[in-house]
């Protein structure tokens, strides 16, 4: 990454863009972005904008395609030479040189959206679009046996807790650090279970809910009565995940940091992430886990979406009312699924009875879809029979128009 000062971030083209960006993550991003460009064609925000628009300018025979020759050339040198550095606190290291075809997709799109702002726009379709991204860093699908292994290793019950979280209610890591005591306090009070959270995800500004199973709620009672026993007093308002020092909130990189010093002592990855730009087995590894366990085992996909607090449109309202206790035994159902505490035999059990449901609402769906292609036949029927009686009326309409003329023809003769 390129040194921040050779970036001036006051340039007044620079400015205008961040303004338009509201979210603190894309805006991180999207610096990130640029200073990589900057680094790349050694121009100033102002300077690249001018360089565009006179090439935009010139009549189309003396064009250089400037724009568009910056972008493909960023994306071949970003693949190439660009710095790849470690990840997380400390001191960051460069590793090599190159970075993913995703995270090369990503930059690229952002100087773009620099360039949109002055309505300067490429076209990087056929010939001139990029490489399609290929996917070369996969995260880890675990289940709740490899999640037991990383619970065993890791070092507090905050760490604990946190793990749990993000594998029995499916959060990203952003939305986890945003939670505040008071959106577990009512549940844990009540002993609520599952323990229904419904925080809003920072990155997207969705509220929806998701669950946590009695593991996790279990982990997080001890979390906080160890908190409470080093003097920490909760308030509605407290971040519910706390630093080890300064007590302050968690923050994502503290987060991954954990999570890849528990996947190290684990033994699922060494200290280099199996050679891969991040840990294959960090939150969002689980996170992807807990929407493929209840994917795979026949909870619908804009339940599991809105469970992961995508956007589902108007389902969302009717999923925080009428159907609340339907999703609310959903989860339960499939609870064991992802519990570190069930037995070998509780999670086949279970595997076998959601196997029986899925297949009778196979079944049941088949039927209807038998019905469908029978009315649908019948129809075809009728319309067939409707277009052949119109063939007939048009026939008939024909005889009588002709007979009609004919018979206009001979009163005119009778006439004159």
């Amino acid at each position: 990454m390129v040194n921040v000062d050779l970036v001036d971030w006051e340039d007044p083209a620079l400015k205008r863009w961040l303004g338009t960006i509201m979210k603190h993550g894309t805006r991180y991003c999207y610096r990130t972005a640029f200073r990589a460009y900057a680094q790349y064609t050694k121009l100033s925000a102002s300077a690249l904008i001018d360089e565009a628009i006179e090439d935009s300018r010139r009549d189309l025979r003396q064009k250089r395609d400037v724009l568009l020759s910056r972008l493909l050339g960023f994306y071949t040198w970003l693949k190439t030479e660009y710095p790849r550095k470690s990840r997380g606190s400390g001191e960051h290291k460069i590793l090599g040189k190159g970075v993913s075809d995703k995270l090369a997709h990503m930059f690229v799109s952002a100087v773009r959206s620099f360039y949109s702002v002055y309505d300067l726009e490429v076209r990087m379709k056929g010939a001139r679009r990029l490489p399609k991204a290929k996917i070369t860093n996969k995260r880890m699908i675990v289940a709740a046996e490899q999640v037991k292994i990383l619970v065993d290793n890791a070092r507090t019950p905050r760490d604990r807790a946190i793990i749990l979280s993000h594998f029995q209610g499916g959060l990203d890591v952003s939305t986890l650090c945003s939670l505040v005591y008071g959106d577990v306090s009512e549940g844990l009070a009540k002993n609520e279970h599952p323990l229904k959270l419904e925080p809003q995800r920072p990155k997207t500004g969705v509220q929806n809910y998701t669950f946590l199973g009695r593991d996790a709620i279990t982990a997080l009672k001890a979390y906080l009565s160890d908190m409470r026993s080093k003097g920490v007093s909760f308030k509605h308002t407290t971040p519910l995940f706390l630093q080890e020092r300064g007590k302050g909130a968690m923050k994502t990189s503290n987060v991954q940091d954990m999570m890849k010093d528990v996947a190290v002592r684990a033994g699922f990855i060494d200290a280099e992430n199996n050679g891969k730009a991040f840990n294959p087995i960090g939150p969002h590894g689980l996170r992807e886990s807990f929407g493929s366990i209840m994917t795979n085992s026949g909870v619908p996909d804009t339940i599991v979406d809105f469970w992961l607090f995508h956007e589902v449109g108007e389902l969302a309202q009717a999923y925080k009312s009428v159907q609340f206790e339907s999703i609310r035994k959903m989860y339960l159902d499939r609870e064991k699924l992802l519990s570190i505490s069930a037995s070998k035999v509780d999670v086949e059990e279970i595997k076998e009875k959601l196997r029986v449901e899925v297949e009778q609402q196979n079944r049941q769906l088949q039927i209807m879809v038998n019905s469908l292609v029978t009315e649908n036949m019948d129809f075809k029927k009728r319309i067939q029979g409707a277009e052949q009686e119109l063939k007939n009326i048009d026939g008939i309409l024909t005889e009588l128009s002709s007979r009609f003329e004919k018979y206009l023809t001979k009163q005119l003769k009778t006439e004159t």
